[in-house]
């Protein structure tokens, strides 16, 4: 039972009316290095993409959404906003990177309890996930923290139906705005996913980050690689349980469905 698979995860957008074209190369404004994996989309309009290995990016902006914000952003970087029209006279956007505050680390004697949070499922009977090669296309699910300074220790992740080889996503972290929607990413740096067995569980060490919350947060999963023309990745979902937060393109507005994608999280308090 694969529900939910091509309607909210693989909404193909099309346009009868003139676009344009937004190419070009995201730099390091000190360095002058390319930086990948950025997303730069409409704000809220599912028009977007996520830089690749060289800092380039291309994609179409209908006349429609002319007018819209496109906002340029990368985890420990200043965000940056343009118009289609300035952007597609760009060849070359400059970020700065941003100030981060470390966060504290609070060392206790106290004992560890240890904890499951999110979706976690093992099932190949209910499946959702990416149907086709999406650039910064995202799913989420929030986990409930009832206890301050709560560490995400490990992600979770079973896949029992996948067509393409070693597919690279991205971690993210985010608090949640005044709606419970997924608002800002909490992480200073790139957290990778790289598969390397097409199917089976996939499980992320995340003590290296010293990543510690203290209220809900979102655990997410976004595809940051062009793959050319694939077929498809599933992932374990369960109809009962956290529901899917989703958004189909960088920068794109988040959406929710009431089944629930299989991303979990271990934690410790």
């Amino acid at each position: 039972m694969k529900l939910f698979t091509v309607l909210c995860f693989s909404l193909i957008f099309s346009s009868l009316f003139s676009q344009k074209i937004c190419k070009g190369i995201l730099l390091d404004s000190i360095t002058n290095q390319p930086i990948e994996f950025a997303n730069i989309g409409i704000v809220g309009k599912g028009f977007g993409t996520v830089t690749n290995e060289q800092g380039e990016f291309t994609f179409e902006v209908p006349d429609s959404v002319a007018n819209a914000p496109i906002k340029v952003s990368m985890i420990g970087y200043r965000p940056k906003t343009f118009s289609a029209a300035n952007l597609a006279q760009l060849n070359k956007i400059r970020l700065a990177q941003a100030a981060t505050n470390l966060n504290e680390v609070v060392i206790s004697s106290k004992k560890t309890k240890i904890k499951i949070l999110g979706n976690d499922t093992k099932t190949n009977g209910v499946t959702a996930g990416f149907v086709k090669n999406t650039l910064g296309a995202e799913l989420a699910v929030k986990l409930n923290i009832k206890h301050p300074k709560t560490q995400l220790r490990k992600f979770f992740l079973n896949v029992p139906r996948n067509s393409i080889e070693k597919p690279i996503f991205r971690f993210n972290v985010y608090n949640k705005d005044e709606k419970g929607n997924p608002k800002d990413n909490l992480l200073t740096q790139n957290v990778i996913v790289e598969m390397k067995e097409k199917t089976g569980l996939i499980e992320l060490d995340l003590t290296p980050y010293n990543l510690y919350v203290d209220d809900d947060v979102f655990i997410s999963l976004e595809w940051i690689k062009d793959l050319g023309d694939v077929k498809g990745l599933y992932f374990s979902a369960k109809l009962v349980g956290s529901p899917t937060y989703f958004r189909q393109a960088s920068q794109d507005k988040w959406n929710k469905i009431p089944v629930g994608v299989g991303l979990h999280a271990e934690v410790a308090y």
